[in-house]
């Protein structure tokens, strides 16, 4: 555990290799194991650092902003004497990892944003309500079951009949008071949109999104590479807003063919 400046517990793990850093940045319910697929190969060429946000699964709840995650994550690298990284972020972790490169830009080498958007609409809000309300039960499967369908591809659910059961069985040590702070801090983007602080982006940038994301729409990721300089977009076919999930293979290829032109 690390501890930041005002006293909250941040779980993290670093995994030092030869090459650069690679920060993952979790998705709104996901945790630090939910890059398992990933992490085995990027280890063998690159550090990385995963951690779960204030207020996710095993850290500390507390004062939940995106402001407030970029400062614990600059405090992390700081302890870690971590001067430069690359920044992947699926979701709520890409629209983290925006504000930090706009933040930050001295130290963010890259940065990879999946299925992210750039501001609340009240369609997205609407969502994001029906979720807050799920995780406010404290009922693993009226929990799930507030999101299930916006997050997975109808093909993905047919092909995993099971999968409901199969996240119900993992929500034992869910934090559900940090998944009601963790979508409030979403919420504050309806007021204060990240898309105004995207120019400031100048690192090299892949933005992807995946074509049946039903929660943050393609278009949303048409958006954040529009206003980011050096931006690439890439749409991944067959997937939902989980495409970490639903197509491991297809994100590794585009992170590491990302990370290799630069080196």
């Amino acid at each position: 555990m690390f501890k930041t400046s005002d006293g909250v517990e941040i779980d993290y793990e670093f995994h030092p290799g030869r090459g650069s850093v690679v920060a993952l940045l979790n998705g709104i319910f996901m945790n630090m194991k939910s890059w398992d697929s990933l992490l085995k190969d990027l280890k063998d060429r690159y550090s990385v650092l995963l951690h779960n946000f204030r207020c996710q699964w095993t850290s500390s709840n507390a004062e939940c902003s995106f402001e407030k995650h970029v400062q614990d994550l600059k405090e992390l690298c700081d302890a870690l004497k971590i001067n430069k990284l690359h920044l992947v972020g699926t979701s709520y972790g890409g629209e983290v990892g925006m504000l930090f490169a706009a933040e930050h830009p001295e130290m963010v080498e890259s940065l990879v944003i999946i299925t992210a958007t750039a501001r609340v609409t009240p369609y997205i809000r609407n969502h994001a309500l029906l979720w807050r309300m799920g995780a406010e039960t404290k009922d693993p499967t009226k929990f799930v079951l507030s999101w299930l369908t916006d997050v997975y591809s109808e093909a993905f659910l047919d092909a995993h009949p099971d999968l409901l059961n199969t996240i119900v069985s993992r929500m034992q040590n869910f934090n559900y008071d940090g998944a009601v702070m963790l979508l409030d801090s979403f919420l504050q983007m309806e007021q204060k949109p990240l898309v105004e602080k995207l120019p400031s982006i100048n690192c090299p940038t892949l933005v992807v999104c995946a074509e049946h994301d039903r929660i943050k729409p393609p278009r949303f990721s048409h958006e954040i590479a529009a206003s980011i300089k050096a931006a690439n977009l890439v749409c991944v076919p067959d997937s939902g807003h989980a495409v970490v999930v639903e197509k491991p293979r297809t994100i590794l290829n585009l992170v590491m063919a990302h990370l290799s032109l630069l080196g």
